[in-house]
């Protein structure tokens, strides 16, 4: 029985090997020696080393119960463990985990065959424990990550990838068996600690493209860590993948290093700072757009794009200028969502807050299937994508917000309030916002459409940012230009209890800005309504006290709202006057800073507080805070150059024109018909509603009829505009039988070059040369940019001579030989300190000339 065949092998090794298992029962139940019975060849196995290089399990277990040595080795010291991995058993090696012997420890002897000199035991190591750790997309990360971790696995497996003795077939199991693991962060802390960064940035200079591949793919998860992508950059990582972008065209490798490059860009403004000022490295990503369908890269660039460029502006000019719009644009029509979602998402970063870059997408006409994908798309989350790139392109111009805003269209706006999507929320109500706005606004659209409900739903939001942009929202669909209120929406609002939302807020929310919006839009909710004012007053939180105290806190945008806000309550409403300055009143001193500030905002805002609030201000005599708050706005209509100031400005003196006795006089008297007139002119929309809209009201005074005629005379397009964006009645009766004596008398055409009113919010500079009379049009930007900074523009004098438009001191001179001087109501409260602080924003003698004419 123990005798050995010319093999050296004996009855019971032929059994084992077999997976007879009876007989190897039976012979080792007739002689216990033979369990252990070494075969007389080279290796000198025992039965057990047998039945584990047949795989044959069942043989392994009875051999085991039978008492077999488990740590036994042959004459090459290769165990079962090493026995499977030569011949990937996997399941046998599963089977030695599971029966946990100590004299058997699975893992660790697997890592020390890694660790062997010969390429064939280190490459089936290595494949071994690359099957071992694969994970699943079901499942996830194969939970053997642990045992790789806890055995010391990471860092013998990087010190294989050193190993000059090894060639690199050999070590490609070694490396994916890493990516299997280093989702894992104590895996990735692992690698970083045992230096592996500048061995895998080794790697990518390696003529073998599968270790590029597999090493780029390696630094781009390790840069998904802040800290890691920070020293991989500290190692060179970005020009190492710069190198393998712009020589390497396997698309599997441009995949990973461009992912890698991504990753790092994203960690740090420092990185993506560092890539866009390489050179060519930009030209390159862009280069591998041409010709490619392969989508993991389309994927890969349109993301790195993003990551590269966000909120850089070098960077986003860079990819602009290197024709990425094009490419990114492209890739919009296609239908892979994915794809299209990165692609969108890359738009968006190239916009954000770059007034050159959207102006060039916007060139390339990238809008127009942006809003074709919003209109047709059903998926939220490519919803939402699309739209706040859309909402990125539009920036900061009004006129482009109003655009976007349109195109999306009230319904979709209304829409996205009622999404899961928080920024469709936000984009929602900035969008109606918009719309709400300006002399050709939509407040009624929106409140038919059922707008209001899903916005004061949103003021219980938990997002600060959304919260904020609905109560704004709240507000603009209140108080048109000029302070005109709209009842409906009024209503509508306290229906739906947005009266008691905005009431908490401001008592209850932790943001200051919160607080005073909410004021503010309270303020704009009552605005010639007594029912809802009555409303608000009962609510026993709500007390003017709480604003009164918000003009003493530290950021001045909260100190000025509190004053708007003020001021609105306050606005051609006696009783709320007498209120609020029973309840302590509104300090002088208070908006001297504003009144002084550089910020054309600031100083116009608190020019139109302190004349609508002078009647409330103890420590200054109404006549002369009114002339101050009336001369700063007029200042800011001739020197300001931003179209956004010259519409407050406009709307401001609007909203004074038609407030108490005369205010009008007092802006009549220092030239504002003339400024305003100019206005009319402006490629802006929303300055030629405002001033339009002032210059109705000022048309009730008859000195201001008078002059607004002469102008309109001159220049019959001026009535055009005036007619457009006063339909409601604002011009006064007498002015439009004045007109239509001029109609009858004749007047001069109507120049050519004008922009085009009956599309207002076409871009202007665009607009062709128009036809005389039939299109509404006005003289170009340049020219009306001229006119309000030229001291020398003609007019027509009361004799009916043309003369040239006075400047500020000569307006202030003539206001001392002609102005009939009305009574004031005088107070004596005002201290020598305050009367120092208003001769300090504008000189005594105009603060005299426009209260004497007030």
């Amino acid at each position: 029985m123990n005798d050995l065949d010319e093999n050296g092998w004996g009855h019971v090794h032929h059994a084992a090997f077999r997976g007879f298992i009876k007989s190897v029962e039976r012979f080792i139940a007739a002689d216990p020696l033979q369990l252990e019975l070494e075969t007389g060849d080279d290796l000198q196995s025992t039965p057990f080393l047998l039945a584990v290089t047949s795989g044959n399990k069942e043989s392994v277990k009875c051999l085991l119960g039978l008492g077999a040595k488990i740590n036994a080795v042959n004459t090459q010291n290769q165990g079962a463990v090493e026995i499977c991995a030569l011949k990937h058993f996997i399941e046998l090696l599963e089977f030695f985990i599971e029966y946990n012997d100590d004299k058997l420890p699975v893992w660790k002897n697997l890592f020390k065959f890694l660790t062997s000199e010969t390429e064939e035991e280190v490459e089936a190591a290595g494949k071994c424990l690359r099957t071992m750790t694969q994970g699943s997309e079901a499942d996830g990360v194969n939970p053997n990550w642990e045992q790789v971790y806890k055995n010391g696995g990471v860092p013998i497996m990087v010190k294989v990838i050193k190993m000059s003795n090894v060639g690199e077939e050999a070590r490609i199991p070694t490396i994916k068996t890493l990516l299997n693991v280093i989702p894992q962060a104590e895996v990735k802390q692992q690698l970083v600690n045992c230096g592996s960064i500048p061995v895998f940035i080794k790697q990518l200079k390696s003529e073998h493209m599968l270790t590029v591949q597999l090493a780029a793919k390696i630094l781009k998860e390790l840069a998904t860590v802040k800290d890691y992508a920070n020293l991989a950059a500290q190692n060179s990582a970005i020009p190492a993948l710069l190198n393998v972008i712009k020589t390497v065209k396997n698309e599997d490798v441009l995949v990973e290093a461009v992912e890698g490059l991504g990753n790092i860009a994203e960690a740090s403004e420092v990185h993506q700072t560092t890539i866009g000022g390489t050179s060519g490295a930009v030209e390159s990503i862009v280069a591998l757009f041409e010709d490619c369908v392969f989508k993991p890269l389309l994927m890969a660039l349109t993301k790195a794009i993003r990551q590269i460029a966000n909120k850089i502006q070098q960077n986003q000019n860079a990819f602009i200028n290197a024709r990425t719009t094009h490419h990114v644009v492209l890739l919009t029509k296609g239908r892979h969502r994915d794809l299209q979602i990165q692609a969108v998402e890359a738009i968006h970063s190239l916009a954000e807050d770059n007034a050159y870059t959207q102006k060039s997408i916007l060139d390339d006409r990238a809008d127009i299937m942006l809003m074709q994908m919003l209109k047709k798309s059903r998926v939220e989350m490519l919803l939402e994508r699309t739209a706040v790139a859309l909402w990125a392109l539009a920036g900061d111009s009004y006129d482009r917000q109003k655009s976007m805003a349109e195109g999306i269209g009230v319904p979709q706006l209304i829409e996205f309030l009622n999404s899961v999507m928080e920024q469709l929320h936000f984009i929602g109500s900035e969008g109606l916002g918009v719309l709400a706005q300006g002399p050709s606004n939509l407040q009624a659209v929106i409140g038919q459409a059922s707008g209001i409900l899903p916005m004061v739903r949103h003021l219980r939001s938990d997002k600060e940012y959304i919260v904020l942009s609905v109560i704004r929202t709240l507000r603009y669909l209140c108080v048109g230009v000029a302070y005109v209120p709209n009842v409906k929406n009024q209503g509508a609002i306290s229906h739906a209890r947005g009266i008691r939302f905005l009431v908490a807020l401001l008592v209850h929310s932790q943001n200051e800005l919160i607080q005073v919006e909410s004021a503010l839009t309270l303020a704009g909710v009552a605005l010639g309504n007594e029912a809802i004012l009555a409303e608000i007053q009962k609510n026993i939180d709500f007390s003017y006290v709480r604003i009164l105290k918000m003009m003493y806190v530290k950021d001045e945008m909260v100190r000025l709202l509190a004053g708007a806000s003020l001021a609105m309550f306050a606005y051609n409403n006696m009783s709320q006057q007498r209120e609020i300055a029973a309840q302590g009143g509104v300090r002088f001193n208070c908006l001297v800073p504003f009144l002084q500030s550089d910020d054309e905002f600031f100083r116009c805002n608190a020019a139109f507080q302190v004349v609508v609030l002078a009647r409330i201000i103890p420590d200054e005599e109404q006549a002369n805070s009114s002339a101050v708050g009336i001369k700063l706005l007029t200042d800011l209509l001739q020197d300001s150059q931003s179209d956004t100031i010259l519409a407050l400005a406009a709307d401001c003196l609007a909203r004074l024109a038609h407030t108490r006795a005369g205010v009008p006089n007092a802006i009549i008297a220092v030239d504002t018909v003339d400024l305003l007139c100019n206005l009319l002119s402006s490629p802006t929309e929303q300055v030629r509603g405002c001033a339009a809209i002032a210059l109705g009201y000022l048309s009730h005074n008859h000195v201001g009829e008078r002059q607004l005629l002469k102008r309109c005379r001159c220049n019959p397009y001026l009535m055009k505009v005036l007619q457009r964006y006063t339909n409601k009645g604002k011009l006064s009766a007498s002015f439009e039988e004045g007109w239509q004596h001029y109609k009858r008398v004749g007047l001069p055409t109507i120049e050519e070059g004008r922009i085009n009113l009956v599309a207002p919010h076409a871009d202007p500079l665009q607009e062709a040369t128009l036809r005389p009379d039939t299109n509404i049009s006005t003289e170009d930007a340049d020219k009306s940019s001229n006119q309000r900074s030229s001291t020398s523009n003609l007019q027509l004098a009361e004799d009916g001579s043309l003369t040239g438009r006075s400047s500020r001191a000569s307006r202030t001179s003539r206001l001392t030989n002609g102005m009939s001087v009305l009574s004031l109501q005088n107070s004596n409260s005002g201290s020598q300190a305050s009367q120092l602080s208003v001769n300090a924003i504008v000189p005594e003698a105009s603060t005299k000339h426009i209260a004497a004419e007030y």
